[in-house]
């Protein structure tokens, strides 16, 4: 990803419940390192639409460091 993108996140239905993750590297989102995969839709929708509206106010906060990574 280019420095100068933020990531965007949308989710998507999978087998087990929806997936939240970042359109531009289509890997799911992570949050405190886990996956945001098996969610219910409400809880994907929520969650990318707070993701989104982090990197809106401060591109780059939702994106774990490489260090952050299980």
């Amino acid at each position: 990803m280019n420095d100068n993108e933020h990531a965007v996140y949308a989710i998507a239905p999978e087998l087990g419940g929806w997936t939240v993750y970042d359109t531009k590297t289509l890997e799911p989102a992570m949050v405190d390192g886990i996956r945001q995969v098996g969610l219910c839709r409400d809880a994907a929708h929520t969650l990318a639409g707070s993701l989104n509206a982090m990197e809106r106010t401060v591109p780059g906060s939702s994106i774990p460091l490489p260090d952050e990574e299980p």
